[in-house]
């Protein structure tokens, strides 16, 4: 049976929803209370949380700052199958996917990069073992990883309505643009700033300085966090789902921004960031976030608009 698709992107029709105003509200009188806060107790913050020996901070310290990678192997995948199930000429079909399916594996193998020879190294230490060949290693696991993920997103995208694949081009797209202006503001604020982190700080932390006192360029980026703005970052997986699947919808916010608070909380307990530097970031990616959904014209979880089945609004 065909299913019929009932969803309105039009910019004209689309609305913020009454929960999405209600998570807003909720999200900004935290975090803004908490940046209040942390404008007068970063120092006492990190003195009384630090731990550099944390097992959690070194965990997402190596491994908590692949969600722009994440978010664009995934948008590489679907233009690469949306082009190939297109009405596009054979050839331009087969360039295009090509392209995206080669601009997706590299983001893997950027993923890969030094942390395949670290996370086997740490795997094959309790045993006595050595790596043979990381490098290759990392090529073959990546060039067999990007098949299988790469068929995994054929199926995906070949279950899709026109309508629906016409949406995730869209979102894809979104999604590109989202990663480089989040990276380009970020890394500006890093360059300028020039924050000390906090295992960076000598006993008496006299080189601590409040995150409203921008140093300049020199060669310390503790301001804003770079790993809890990876983190913020995969909040805009959801929108990577059709939008008539609601319930993945709502499980993969709640995964993703559960992920998020957690990588930023474990960059305090590592001292690699002040709660001003993750506080901040999370108030800035989120906002870019939530900015690109409404230019999108899609919500986090969509509300229930078939006929014959009653309203109701996820955030």
């Amino acid at each position: 049976m065909t299913r019929v698709q009932h969803f309105n992107h039009s910019p004209k029709s689309f609305e913020t929803s009454s929960a999405e105003r209600i998570g807003l509200l909720i999200f900004y009188l935290l975090a803004l209370s908490l940046f209040l806060f942390a404008s007068f107790f970063d120092r006492q913050v990190s003195q009384a949380v630090m731990d550099r020996s944390s097992v959690v901070g070194a965990f997402f310290q190596k491994y908590g700052i692949f969600g722009p990678n994440i978010l664009l192997f995934s948008a590489f995948q679907i233009i690469a199958w949306v082009s190939f199930f297109s009405n596009y000429r054979l050839l331009q079909r087969f360039l295009l996917t090509s392209l995206f399916i080669l601009l997706a594996t590299n983001q893997l193998f950027f993923s890969l990069k030094g942390y395949f020879a670290y996370t086997l190294a740490r795997l094959l230490n309790g045993q006595g073992h050595s790596v043979a060949d990381p490098v290759l290693g990392q090529w073959l696991l990546g060039i067999a990883l990007s098949a299988v993920l790469s068929i995994v997103f054929y199926f995906y995208i070949a279950q899709q309505s026109d309508s629906e694949r016409r949406y995730l081009l869209k979102a894809a797209m979104f999604g590109i643009a989202l990663v480089f202006v989040v990276s380009l503001v970020i890394g500006d604020l890093k360059l300028h700033w020039g924050r000390y982190r906090p295992f960076q700080m000598d006993a008496a932390m006299r080189q601590f300085t409040p995150w409203y006192h921008p140093n300049g360029s020199n060669g310390h980026y503790s301001f804003p966090s770079g790993h809890s703005t990876s983190g913020w970052l995969m909040v805009y997986l959801p929108f990577l789902l059709p939008r008539s699947w609601r319930r993945q919808q709502q499980f993969l916010l709640m995964m993703t921004v559960a992920l998020a608070i957690t990588i930023a909380l474990s960059r305090v307990r590592y001292g690699a960031h002040w709660l001003s530097d993750v506080t901040a970031a999370s108030l800035i990616v989120f906002s870019m976030v939530f900015l690109f959904s409404r230019l999108l014209g899609a919500h986090f979880v969509e509300a229930k608009t078939a006929k014959g089945q009653e309203g109701s609004k996820f955030f």
